[in-house]
């Protein structure tokens, strides 16, 4: 085992927020999310497992907050029969099980391509026959983390104070995240980028230096310019959905643009699809508002300037020769020609073999950690099979269709919950494209708890003066 310069640091903060009140664990933690290529301790008998900060910072998160007033009650709520916590109890469960079963059971019956990519004499990935492998081990204890993150976090959102702070923990994120992709592209035009080494020593195939039709791929803290883009889409779709609530406009539409500015320049396919799926949902979400409600005026301002801005830019691009020549070979490069690179043609023979491994095991799947997809929706199906997958989409339906309010009157504390949704809305979009595993990491839960978690009992009253105290002010 080696704990790194990083993994100190992460483990003195830990430390530190014993003393502290559960707001700094949150901070902190949330912040550590982006080290994406960070890796804190590196255990060598197991393969050169990373453990993240993130990872490390979970255990002092959980100690906290389990310990600290009725967060614990909260979150042993939110695992009663129909709440999300419950099904992704199950799906946790299922998980584990077919983690250890299905690679013994189909043993040899079926080819997978193992989660670390290894190439044939051809030098594309080779798949190997069913087997049990670490990778069963590892992803597991991912999951768990994940399941710990979300019911932990699920606890602390069902307080008044713990929304407010888990929403402007997300801004700070989305602040910290730009920071990154600056010195990221500052590094790399100095030729300094060894001063960020202390946050890229995770054992992967790190890829932060590449150019594509002149531009740098910015990947910012993360391992490559897809998972930054992905990331940033859903510090994007967290700051669009506050600024279209009028919250905090003046912070949330900066940080919005540069997020958006960030993802144009960051080249990742992974970002332009989801970037683009997203605008659209958040177009007809706006629309959907206007026909039943009132609307805020940042929110009638989007669906009337929206289109305008997209055709106005259109016609400039097709009027200028050399900026449509440029565009469409970028267009080519990044999307329409993307399955026909290698890159592209071995991702979809991930999928392909995927939907194979599916059938080869009945239905039943090859369990969590054998194998690998291009897509978060193969990966499930072929990992966890029908039951597994049935029971994980039960989840995601408690996750996108909950109550809005979650019992909050607070319009900012409401208005967090719902701009949580849309980030996970925004990263189910990117994994569905790129994702290849079951984790969709632990940002993800953050805002998933944030996002479904239920306003408690004892809170509620505290919450209906603070209403009636706001509405006599006003």
């Amino acid at each position: 085992m080696t704990i790194e310069l990083i993994g100190f640091i992460a483990l003195g903060f830990g430390l530190f927020s014993i003393f502290c009140e559960p707001a700094f664990i949150v901070y902190v933690f949330l912040c550590s999310t982006l080290l994406g290529s960070a890796a804190a301790i590196i255990l060598d008998s197991l393969g050169g497992t990373n453990i993240s900060p993130a990872h490390l910072l979970l255990g002092f998160l959980t100690f906290k907050l389990i310990g600290s007033g009725n967060y614990a009650k909260n979150s042993a709520q939110g695992l009663t029969f129909g709440r999300a916590g419950f099904w992704l109890l199950l799906t946790l469960i299922y998980a584990l099980i077919s983690a250890y079963v299905m690679p013994r059971l189909f043993q040899g019956q079926t080819s997978t391509f193992p989660l670390r990519t290894v190439t044939g004499s051809d030098n594309t990935a080779a798949s190997f026959a069913l087997a049990p492998a670490m990778s069963n081990l590892t992803q597991s204890i991912y999951f768990i983390g994940d399941f710990v993150c979300f019911i932990v976090l699920y606890g602390y959102a069902g307080t008044h104070d713990g929304r407010r702070v888990l929403g402007s923990a997300a801004l700070v994120c989305t602040v910290l995240n730009l920071i990154f992709a600056m010195l990221d592209l500052v590094t790399f035009f100095t030729n300094t980028t060894e001063l960020l080494s202390f946050i890229r020593n995770a054992n992967y195939s790190l890829i932060n230096d590449d150019s594509i039709a002149g531009f740098k791929r910015i990947v910012g803290s993360f391992i490559e310019a897809s998972s930054f883009g992905s990331a940033t889409l859903g510090y994007f779709a967290f700051n669009s959905k506050l600024w279209l609530l009028g919250v905090r406009p003046a912070l949330t539409l900066p940080l919005a643009l540069l997020s958006l500015c960030a993802l144009v320049f960051s080249t990742s396919t992974t970002a332009y699809v989801g970037l683009a799926l997203l605008l659209a949902y958040l177009y007809f979400e706006v629309l959907a508002s206007a026909v039943f409600r009132k609307i805020t005026s940042q929110g009638f301002l989007f669906m009337i300037g929206g289109p305008i801005i997209a055709i106005v830019a259109v016609i400039l691009i097709l009027l200028n020769d050399a900026a449509a020549a440029y565009f469409s070979s970028l267009l080519d490069t990044l999307l329409f020609n993307k399955l026909s690179t290698s890159s592209g043609i071995e991702r979809s023979l991930w999928n392909s073999q995927g939907i194979q491994n599916f059938y080869d095991t009945f239905g039943f799947g090859v369990g969590n950690g054998s194998m690998r997809a291009s897509s978060f929706v193969i990966g499930v199906l072929a990992s966890l099979g029908a039951i597994g997958t049935l029971i994980f989409s039960l989840f995601f339906v408690r996750l996108l269709f909950s109550d809005k309010r979650g019992g909050e009157s607070d319009p900012l504390n409401s208005a967090y919950r719902q701009a949580a949704k849309s980030t996970c809305i925004a990263w189910l979009i990117t994994a569905s494209t790129s994702g290849g595993l079951i984790d969709l990491g632990l940002p993800f839960f953050v805002f998933a708890a944030m996002a479904c978690s239920q306003l408690s009992s004892l809170e509620r009253p505290r919450n209906r003066a603070v209403s009636v105290l706001t509405a006599r002010a006003a």
